[in-house]
């Protein structure tokens, strides 16, 4: 089976899983209306788009390793971290001030609208609704995270095993959160700095799919610690080319502006180098747009030829591809060795993760 045809097979498996899972969360609502509508949009929003890209890894690493015979539970185990990642999304979405994800308004939009069509505004300000409701739409999420997880049914040392590994790679998220709102208020920011937070933001998770996989197949140490450092490099390397998505990328293929990350003053490797690399009158200009939400079309085109001018857009380029040129070396060092297909297919997958555009 060649890597398209197993990724697609794979992303199947994990919606319909997915689509099992949810649908009991909505049946357990029928008595309340509301509620089976709020699970709905949930629903709605899980379904909205996204690679799958972190439990497909999971299921990925788990067969790469596996030593026993397969057990289905995997499926709802990869369930966990995707769950994870898409109530971190919701959340995302209202710290960002986001209108869009993935092409559809944001969760949180989609109860202001609600609200306005089903209540007068002098019971509930419709803004202030929306918020409010987004943010139960994350924290709900996040619980599914954790139902999902404890539907596993593997050895309990494994499963302990497993779930440490998500308990540490949620905190690490959050805490990677936090490290990157704090530093929307500073003008510069150092690459060490900017690592720091990225390992933690997008990478963890990366890392913590693939290596719980490896966990739940009984992998050998080695295998684990080979697929954890290959882990991390794909999540950095994915997490820079977000950023290069977020700003030079086509918003009919992303699903969201390619001026938001300037306007909020996201210190996205591009932002961090054009600083570093900018003279004087080009800093001038940086001070005066990042960060401002009113920022006009023609002062982003600024923006983004001083990126490509100071060697920025280029310098991240070539840094995802040095990573994914290293999370292939990686693979090498794992003992026993993985079977040359799923060499193919964890190379494959770094690669997609790499070489895309939206």
């Amino acid at each position: 089976m060649n890597f398209k045809d197993f990724y697609t097979k794979k992303m199947e498996q994990v919606n319909i899983a997915l689509t099992q899972f949810i649908n009991e969360e909505i049946a357990a609502c029928k008595d309340n209306p509301f509620l089976e509508y709020y699970v709905q949009e949930v629903n709605n929003f899980l379904f909205s788009g996204g690679k799958r890209i972190r439990p497909v890894l999971m299921l990925l690493s788990y067969e790469a390793c596996l030593n026993t015979d397969f057990n289905e539970s995997i499926y709802p185990a990869s369930l966990s971290i995707e769950l994870l990642h898409n109530a971190s999304l919701i959340h995302d979405d209202i710290m960002d001030f986001a209108e869009t994800r993935r092409g559809k308004k944001a969760f949180h939009l989609v109860l202001r609208d609600y609200s306005k069509q089903n209540y007068p505004k002098k019971n509930v300000q419709p803004e202030d609704y929306g918020l409010a409701m987004g943010i139960l739409g994350g924290d709900f999420v996040y619980n599914l995270a954790y139902k999902a997880l404890n539907r596993v049914d593997f050895k309990p040392e494994i499963m302990i095993k497993a779930a440490s590994e998500f308990n540490e790679g949620f905190m690490e998220v959050v805490k990677g959160v936090i490290y990157e709102t704090d530093m929307q208020g500073r003008f510069e920011v150092t690459e060490k700095q900017y690592f720091e937070m990225i390992n933690g933001k997008t990478a963890a998770l990366f890392e913590k799919a693939t290596k719980m996989g490896a966990i739940y197949a009984e992998a050998e140490e080695t295998q684990l610690k080979a697929l954890s450092s290959y882990a991390r490099n794909i999540g950095i390397a994915f997490q820079i080319v977000d950023d290069i998505i977020g700003t030079f990328g086509n918003e009919m293929k992303t699903g969201k502006p390619a001026d938001s990350d300037i306007k909020e003053g996201k210190k996205t490797i591009l932002l961090i180098k054009t600083i570093e690399n900018a003279n004087d009158k080009e800093k001038d200009k940086l001070k005066q747009v990042i960060g401002k939400r009113n920022t006009s079309k023609e002062e982003i085109e600024e923006i983004k030829d001083i990126m490509r001018e100071t060697g920025a857009l280029g310098y991240a380029k070539a840094k995802a591809e040095e990573l994914f040129s290293t999370c292939k070396l990686f693979i090498e060092k794992a003992e026993p060795a993985f079977e040359k297909k799923y060499k193919e297919y964890l190379i494959e997958i770094a690669k997609m993760g790499v070489n895309r555009s939206k």
